[in-house]
């Protein structure tokens, strides 16, 4: 069934709260009311009246909570001055992961080329690079970075984060035949969501909701949707991981019982 605005996300996150050690699981549950389609606020497809979700498509709610965030020492930051941080390793982040995918898409460029091109579309699905020829490679890079253009992008930079025990859901992967305004389209289904979790390569949530329009997708066409969506995931992650490793100050090394 296609999803819908005010459709739920169902979801388990994943993630240490202190003072509780280990990692624990904190269920979510919330409805989708932002970012419907890549024209939000613009409602032109609409699903039993209402407008139709496609992949990125979001809300706020909370998890379960269990423990209390980390108190506050003078040390800490201010609210307001993790919000201007995060703001700045958004943009970073965007930045570097663009370039890592135009890396990656020019490498797999150099490599054979398979009979079915079934890899060359999954590398372009993945990074959004499509190195057809030179001028479509040119199209798809300039078009990597339009997202800094729209304003869009950047009324989701600068919203504040949520408090705790506030999460997030968002749809994740969505019908590779059908699109809303650009955007696959989202359905109802396991696995096709994911809300606030350290473990960000595996979609860990559901989109829940009831319609009568049906999304017709393959259980091949699922499978490689959940490959990009785990491939995407993975250069985010390995971009994050980078940034943090290149701005953590150095930890000083310990002389205490040195000889």
């Amino acid at each position: 069934m296609a999803a819908k605005l005010l459709d739920n996300v169902v979801g388990i996150d994943v993630h240490a709260v202190a003072p509780i050690p280990g990692i624990p699981v904190h269920p979510y549950f919330g409805l989708v009311f932002l970012w419907h389609s890549p024209a939000f606020p613009t409602c032109n497809v609409l699903i039993n009246g209402m407008p139709a979700l496609s992949v990125g498509a979001m809300g706020y709610s909370v998890h379960v909570p269990q423990g209390v965030p980390v108190p506050p020492t003078p040390t800490n930051q201010t609210y307001w001055q993790r919000w201007k941080t995060n703001i700045m390793m958004a943009i970073v982040l965007m930045t570097l992961s663009i370039f890592a995918n135009i890396a990656i898409a020019m490498l797999a460029s150099l490599m054979p080329k398979t009979k079915s091109g079934a890899a060359e579309r999954f590398v372009k699905d993945v990074t959004g690079i499509d190195t057809t020829d030179a001028l479509t490679t040119c199209n798809s890079i300039m078009a990597s970075f339009s997202s800094f253009t729209k304003w869009q992008t950047w009324v989701k930079l600068l919203m504040p984060p949520i408090p705790y025990p506030g999460a997030q859901g968002s749809v994740a992967i969505g019908s590779p035949n059908v699109t809303v305004n650009g955007g696959p389209l989202a359905f109802v289904a396991p696995l096709m969501a994911t809300s606030c979790s350290d473990i960000p390569i595996v979609p860990n949530a559901m989109t829940l909701g009831f319609s009568n329009v049906m999304v017709g997708v393959s259980l091949s066409d699922l499978a490689r949707a959940l490959a990009v969506n785990a491939a995407k995931g993975a250069v985010n992650l390995g971009v994050a991981k980078g940034v943090k490793k290149l701005t953590d100050p150095p930890k000083r090394q310990s002389t205490e019982g040195s000889h």
